[in-house]
């Protein structure tokens, strides 16, 4: 018989859309998605990303409800094709797929 060898699974992801950048400071774990101009923070890490992904999609959500609003305002307007690609996911995974996470520290 002949043995066989497994190839590694392959994995594939798609180009970030959103940059999520996570720091920690006094303690604490902040998140900005810069390209929305959104902010969060708690205690944990992980908290913190979801809290951010949650955040993404009531965004879209409020946006894609409120458009002719948002899509003429000048602090909003370039949100747009971001809101698009978000508001297509059919769900949570769909958005992470969206993000790179990138990890660092706070200056002031």
């Amino acid at each position: 018989m002949k043995s066989r060898t497994a190839s590694p699974p392959l994995i594939q992801t798609k180009v970030p859309l959103l940059t999520l950048l996570v720091a920690k400071d006094n303690g604490r774990f902040m998140a900005r998605c810069p390209e929305l101009d959104l902010v969060t923070e708690m205690d944990r890490q992980e908290e913190t990303i979801q809290a951010m992904i949650e955040m993404i999609r009531e965004y879209a959500e409020d946006y894609t409800r409120r458009i002719k609003e948002f899509a003429t305002s000048p602090n909003r307007a370039h949100h747009r094709p971001y809101v698009d690609r978000i508001a297509a996911c059919e769900n949570e995974w769909a958005v992470r797929e969206l993000i790179e996470v990138r990890f660092g520290r706070v200056h002031v």
